[in-house]
Parts: structure tokens; sequence; C-alpha cells
């Protein structure tokens, strides 16, 4: 059984690392592919020596670009090798442009599409990583589905064959970090203390994107810096980028400490140990949730419902503000005693997957 996994970006590289290792570890082919959407080494390469992920059998250095164009390239290379290697199935991750070309690509010349995290919805279609995802799981023969929610999402869509309830591969691999870093270390070295900071991280084109929305979203974070909170945020470059575009770097306060991407181990530890995560992010949102750390989400919707029906997260909108309300409000709450429900598989998913695949090659 030949199968071929296609990655590309930050949250990819850590949904493939435990998947990839145990499918090697029970003998199945696999062909690794890494079409270059992420290029910074932090947003790259780190994640492959971090993780111990197989080296690139294709490294495809698409790069950026604009939506269509990036699109487009990854098609076009993907399609190359799918041609050259012809696996029985191609293995696609989350919803970036790379998960949407891969499946586009595979459909096309009639090759089998499994997809891991599929069914999440945010239900708007101006995202997107909501079109990406959408229009994968209508692509897939497997749709390995994280969630109940995941699960009914889809049904609701027709999609019923070939669905597994399978459980978080980021749970996973979190779990297995966690268990191997020394947080001390890592937060010594930023200077920080735990459950004594704020963790912030800022992408998603909605923001980034949209002068007042991030406007609202830096003013906010100075203002709650101002306020005696120690905030950390390392910065996405695009978001620094766009930052720099609209003058907003300058006079910031000492209490709001931007940095480079960290490295995922450290961002584990980060996650952890911070009192309150302000992301839009929805990786991280759940990888909060996986430490029992609150999120606040400058957004108007999260694929992650349940977590916030369980109270640990918290839909705030872009409003300056809102986001400052409920960040401070959330900061000093005690959630020792907070409900926790583990929604995600109790760290087995990938073990999970890999069965299902390897019954499809019987």
């Amino acid at each position: 059984m030949k199968i071929l996994s296609i990655v590309g970006a930050r949250p990819q590289f850590i949904k493939a690392a435990l998947v990839s290792r145990k499918l090697r570890e029970k003998g199945v082919n696999e062909i690794f592919v890494h079409v270059g959407q992420h290029y910074d080494f932090n947003m790259s390469d780190i994640f492959f020596q971090e993780l111990n992920l197989p080296k690139p059998d294709y490294y495809l250095g698409v790069g950026s670009g604009t939506h269509g164009e990036q699109t487009g390239k990854m098609l076009m290379e993907i399609e190359k090798v799918l041609l050259k290697e012809k696996p029985d199935f191609i293995l696609v991750y989350g919803d970036t442009n790379t998960t949407l070309a891969g499946a586009l690509a595979a459909v096309k010349l009639h090759i089998s599409v499994a997809h891991i995290e599929a069914g999440l919805r945010s239900f708007n279609r101006k995202m997107p990583e909501e079109i990406n995802r959408v229009l994968t799981d209508h692509c897939s023969d497997i749709l390995f589905a994280p969630t109940d929610k995941a699960v009914e999402n889809l049904k609701k869509e027709g999609i019923t064959k070939g669905v597994y309830k399978i459980g978080d591969v980021m749970f996973d691999i979190a779990l297995e970090v966690k268990n191997r870093v020394n947080e001390e270390k890592i937060l010594t070295k930023y200077n920080l203390k735990s459950k004594d900071f704020i963790l912030v991280t800022i992408h998603r084109a909605e923001n980034t994107d949209n002068n007042e929305n991030l406007k609202n979203i830096w003013s906010a974070l100075k203002d709650i810096a101002n306020s005696g909170i120690k905030l950390f945020f390392p910065i996405h470059p695009r978001t620094k980028k766009v930052l720099e575009n609209y003058s907003l770097v300058n006079k910031i306060p000492e209490n709001l400490i931007i940095t480079e991407p960290v490295s995922y181990f450290e961002m584990v530890v980060l996650e952890g140990n911070a009192k309150v995560i302000i992301t839009d992010s929805g990786g991280v949102q759940k990888e909060g949730y996986f430490f029992k750390t609150p999120c606040i989400i400058p957004r108007n919707e999260t694929e992650w419902i349940e977590l916030v029906e369980t109270g640990w997260n918290k839909v705030v909108g872009t409003k300056k503000e809102n986001i400052i309300k409920e960040a401070l409000k959330t900061y000093n709450e005690d959630t020792s005693n907070k409900k926790w429900i583990d929604f995600y598989g109790g760290g087995k998913a990938s073990e999970g997957i890999v069965e299902v695949l390897k019954s499809y090659g019987e």
C-alpha cells in the first residue's frame, strides 16, 4: 500500500508528525510531499527537526502568492508527483490551500483522498479556509472527523459514507511534546512566569487584511499591556508586515513583548503556562483547551463550537472594548474547578487513523 502525504503549512507539520511515524512503523509505504506554502525557518524547517518528521521525498517550493496563484501552482506540481508515484491514497490535513490543491489534483486523477480534520465548519464562506475544508470534504473518500459536531456537519451536507469519528491528532502530539520539554527553561528564555501572562497569536486574513479589525485588536492589546498585564506575542510574518505597513508598531508598551515565531515545542509550553490566550487561530484555540487555558477569540465565529459551549473559549468579535473587557474578565477568573471534557480521543487518534487506512489496503 502506498500513501502520499501532502503538507505545506505549520499546522500540517504538527498534525502529520505522529501519523507519519505510525504509518512507517506499520510498514506502510509513505511518500512525503512538502509543497512549501510556509518557507520561513521557524514556520517550516524547525518543525521537521523537533517532531522528527521524515525528510520530504518531494519539496515543491511553491511559496507565497494570491490564493488563486498559490493554489494553481500547487495543483500543477502535485499532479506531476501523483502521475509519477501513482499512490493508492493521498492524505491531506486541515484547511489550507495545500489541502485543497492536494485533494483536487488527486480526485481529477481518480486517486482516493483521505482528509484528516474533516467536518469542521465556521459557516463563514468569506473565509478561504472554510471554502478549502468544504471542497476537500466533498472530494474525499475517507473523512477523519475529530468530534461529534464534525460528523454532524458532514451528515447535514449529505456525507455519511467513509466518515470516521477518530479524535484529534493535535491532541496526540501535544500530549507527547508536553511530556518531553523542559518548561522552566523555555519560560526563563522569554522572561515569563507560569500563569502570569497572556499569549497572543493573530494571523487570519479576516483580521490582518482588514484595516479596522487589525487596528482594533492592536489597540486592545496595547491597552491590556498598559493595565499592567504582560502579553507575549510571537508574531506571524504576514501580521508583522501589515502592522508595519499601517505604521502601528511604534510606541509599543513595555508589557507587550513582540518576538519572532517560536518553535512548536515552545508554543506548547507557552499555551500551557499562559493565564489566557488571545488568538484567531483555530489550532491554538484547541491547543489551549488541551492544557486548560481559556481563549479569547477576536473573530465572529469559530470552528471549535464545543469549546465555546463549555465556557472555556469566548468569541468576542473585533471591537476593541469587547476584547479588553473579556480578556481582563477571563484573566481574573479562577478556572481550577471548571469542567473539562475530553472531546478529542484521549491521545489515540493517530493510531486509529493508521488502522483505518491499513484496512482499506487489505
